[in-house]
């Protein structure tokens, strides 16, 4: 497998992680979704769905405002829909990558205005990685919150069972 198909497998499984982990979210007891750390659960894949799109538009080199608030308090339906919109645009922009793009220097400005410069291949990486970060703090807050936590491992999204 090359380094390009790797990288569209990876959001394969960032597309079905979020989705279970966003399932999970919806298992925690009514009595425990005002608590502060389930509202704070509650707010990190929204929070993964900005980064996502920013680090997008970073690539494609966009013109873009920072998000006011990197950790919002959406519903779960302006979640998921959301996390449809930006999951079809990386498809789009994972299905057309080459690996010359892969290479390529993208300068960019952090959320605070610093200046750096990464390549393509190391945005992709941290925007899978980002992403399992803020899941496994969802799985723990979810389970603690008295739900059931989901299964994201990248492991259980690849095997086959004999």
């Amino acid at each position: 497998m090359n380094l390009i198909d790797h990288f569209r497998t990876l959001h394969a499984f960032e597309v079905w992680a979020n989705a279970r982990s966003l399932t999970s979210l919806e298992t925690v007891p009514a009595d425990n979704r005002g608590t502060p750390a389930f509202l704070r659960a509650s707010q990190l894949l929204p929070h993964n769905t900005l980064a996502r799109q920013v680090w997008l538009w970073r690539i494609q080199e966009r013109a873009y405002d920072n998000p006011k608030d990197w950790f919002p308090a959406w519903s779960i339906e302006e979640t998921r829909a959301r996390m449809v919109d930006v999951d079809a645009q990386w498809t789009a922009y994972l299905g057309a990558l080459t690996d010359s793009e892969l290479a390529r220097q993208n300068h960019y400005s952090s959320s605070e205005g610093v200046r750096y410069v990464s390549t393509i291949h190391e945005i992709i990486t941290h925007v899978f990685n980002h992403s399992t970060y803020h899941r496994a703090q969802i799985a723990r807050i979810v389970h603690e919150s008295g739900g059931q936590r989901a299964s994201t491992d990248f492991i259980a999204f690849s095997r086959k069972q004999l």
